[in-house]
């Protein structure tokens, strides 16, 4: 099964994007969370903050060999 990533928002600048990311890690007290920045928009000129959070399901299956 794949990760569910969420949109979160979308900035101009990766400085924007990246300041974001940080305050929702620090604001993080589980360490779940995970969070990137992607390139979108034309040619790549925005830049797209988005997150996932596993639920306690996905936390407790075991992958299967």
């Amino acid at each position: 099964m794949s990760k569910q990533w969420k949109q979160v928002k979308i900035f101009e600048t990766f400085e924007e994007a990246d300041t974001l990311r940080k305050k929702m890690l620090e604001g993080d007290k589980t360490s779940k969370l995970e969070i990137k920045v992607r390139r979108c928009g034309e040619e790549g000129t925005q830049f797209k903050v988005k997150s996932f959070y596993p639920t306690p399901l996905e936390t407790t299956k075991k992958k299967k060999k």
